[in-house]
Formats: C-alpha cells, sequence, structure tokens
C-alpha cells in the first residue's frame, strides 16, 4: 500500500503560509485567508442604433478584499485586540492593510484607506466557527509604496506592429 510522501514547497513560488496579515499596526494572527480583488468597473458603451459595442471603458477603480479568520472565543479575544472583536475595532474606522511575506517581513501589498464594508458567520457543524470580512480600498500599493492602480497614465504600452493594423484592411 503506497504511502503518503509529503512534498517540499518551492521557495521561488508564493504560498498562503507564508503571508502574515496586519490591519494597521496590529497583527491578525488569526487570519485564515485573505482574498483581494480590484475591480474596474469595465463596461461596454453603444452607439445609437448598434447592437455592437463601440467601445470599452474603464469606468471606476474599486479595491476591495476580504478577510476570512476563525471566530475566537473569550480566551483568544483576551490575546488579541484588548478584549474585543474585530468587527467592533472595525466599526466606522478607515486603517491600512497590509499584506506581508512571512519569511522575510517585508510588505507584499497595501490597501489604503480601507473601510469595513460588511461581516459574516458561518456556524457549521462540528468545525470552527468562521467570520468573514469584507472591505473597500481607496488605493492599493506596492512594495515601494507606488500605486499599483492605473488611473490613466498609461504605465504599460503595448506596441502594435503597423502590419498587424494594415493587413485586415488590405493596406
Amino acid at each position: 500500500m503506497p504511502g503518503y510522501n509529503p512534498q517540499t514547497i518551492a521557495l521561488n513560488v508564493q504560498n498562503g503560509n507564508q503571508v502574515a496579515i496586519m490591519l494597521g499596526d496590529l497583527l491578525v494572527s488569526f487570519a485564515q485567508t485573505c482574498s483581494t480583488q480590484i475591480s474596474f468597473g469595465t463596461e461596454q458603451l453603444y452607439g445609437i442604433g448598434t447592437a455592437l459595442p463601440q467601445e470599452v471603458q474603464q469606468l471606476r477603480i474599486s479595491p476591495s478584499f476580504s478577510l476570512d479568520s476563525f471566530s475566537l472565543t473569550a480566551a483568544g479575544l483576551t490575546i488579541l485586540s484588548n478584549n474585543q472583536r474585530l468587527e467592533y475595532l472595525l466599526a466606522g474606522k478607515s486603517f491600512e492593510m497590509h499584506v506581508l511575506d512571512g519569511l522575510t517581513n517585508t510588505v507584499m501589498f497595501s490597501y489604503v484607506g480601507a473601510k469595513a464594508q460588511n461581516v459574516g458567520l458561518s456556524i457549521p457543524t462540528n468545525a470552527p466557527l468562521r467570520s468573514t470580512y469584507a472591505f473597500l480600498a481607496l488605493n492599493v500599493l506596492d512594495p515601494f509604496g507606488n500605486s499599483i492602480i492605473n488611473d490613466g497614465l498609461n504605465l504599460i504600452s503595448v506596441a502594435v506592429p503597423v502590419a498587424a493594423v494594415a493587413a485586415p484592411f488590405g493596406l
């Protein structure tokens, strides 16, 4: 009968075991999952009398993230956040959320001006209770403090060969 043979994780690939999560200067050591998303509000714009889109525009940028964690007992709350549940600390406050590389303690990216949008509690049978927090943010910064959101400056340009554009038109 074959046995289980665990494989070593390649250190050139990031994984969740190496990521720590901080809300402001508070390390959220009980966090289980952090999911991030940036919505660009992309919409197709149409002209009068045509069913085909005439243009695709990114109309608004909306960075967001969610944090999934175990719901703490009273003993867990004494270790974290002055005996207060995380949702009480987040209500009505704006903060920065940092995702750190757990191996080097360097910031991978930061959400600026984040505010809690909602919180949900999952109560499964025979499993720990989990709280899921959803947040909206004003901006996302790279490790050097630069915004990673393209605000119209066209930081990345894609060169299109003239032949590729002219060929469909027989030029």
